[in-house]
């Protein structure tokens, strides 16, 4: 059995995955990599549990760069906790790194946190066992928070900023936009996950659309950004109220993981297996 599994969800080839081109730069060898290219990413993530045969497992995105002693500082996050979230850092100094991404990481220091973040995150596989995977009724946006809000009732997550990544948040303001847009998408039926009726829902989003800090920003320029990035997420949010009556219920769609045998078909220790890409 390999020490840690890494699972990284991409609708791109295998030796088109930046992230694992990172990771073989790395100061460690005992891992695998599995890629999924399920849609969604919440379905490609459970697929990676499934699959992975470590006890710790580590999300990063297609396009996460790890740094060459991520996987060295991974390991020992998940021994001194059941999850870890990361340090991500955008890699450009622009107005997204300036104004925009302080949710990426907590500090300098290890701290106890209420999220993670699927580009730079590890779980202990017998958190997934207690709490369930990640719910397959949503698509990409606040899968994370959904999550994390179902370990953090159980476990600890850790923030640890040695556990570094470099992640691009967005290519530019346009597609900081649409991401936006998308994100937003999936806000009602997160909020209809934790018990909001389709009229507290509509409140909320008018009373965001309303509220003049929801346009505000330091700066001029980040200022524009804000605004265009508001008119977006409320018009997701729209769309997302729209078709949330539509989704299938969550209840369902959160896969239970059995706990897996330490022991190899035979009865014997299981042998680890050299890092490679499924």
């Amino acid at each position: 059995m390999v020490e840690l599994s890494v699972v990284v969800p991409t609708l791109s080839p295998p030796e088109e995955v930046e992230s694992v081109r990172y990771l073989e730069r790395g100061t460690v060898d005992d891992y695998e990599v599995i890629v999924c290219d399920e849609t969604p990413v919440t379905r490609a993530r459970n697929k990676g549990i499934e699959r992975a045969s470590a006890e710790k497992i580590v999300f990063l995105d297609d396009d996460s760069r790890p740094a060459r002693d991520y996987l060295e500082h991974a390991s020992a996050a998940l021994d001194e906790a059941p999850a870890y979230a990361g340090r991500t850092v955008h890699p450009r100094r622009d107005v997204f790194r300036r104004h925009f991404t302080s949710h990426y990481h907590d500090g300098i220091e290890p701290a106890s946190v209420d999220r993670f973040w699927g580009c730079n995150m590890g779980v202990r596989r017998e958190v997934f066992e207690t709490v369930g995977g990640w719910d397959e009724g949503m698509r990409w946006g606040h899968e994370e928070k959904e999550l994390a809000d179902r370990v953090r009732a159980e476990f600890e997550i850790r923030y640890d900023p040695k556990v570094a990544v470099e992640h691009p948040y967005a290519d530019s303001i346009a597609d900081y936009w649409r991401k936006q847009y998308r994100l937003e998408t999936q806000t009602p039926y997160y909020w209809r996950r934790r018990g909001a009726t389709r009229r507290e829902c509509l409140r909320r989003i008018v009373a965001d659309a309303t509220t003049l800090r929801s346009y505000l920003r330091p700066d001029v320029i980040a200022t524009g950004v804000q605004v265009g990035a508001a008119l977006a997420k409320t018009a997701g949010r729209l769309t997302g109220l729209a078709a949330v009556a539509d989704r299938r219920s969550a209840a369902g769609d959160v896969p239970e993981f059995e706990p897996r045998s330490r022991e190899g078909p035979d009865g014997g220790a299981e042998l680890s297996r050299p890092s490679h890409v499924d």
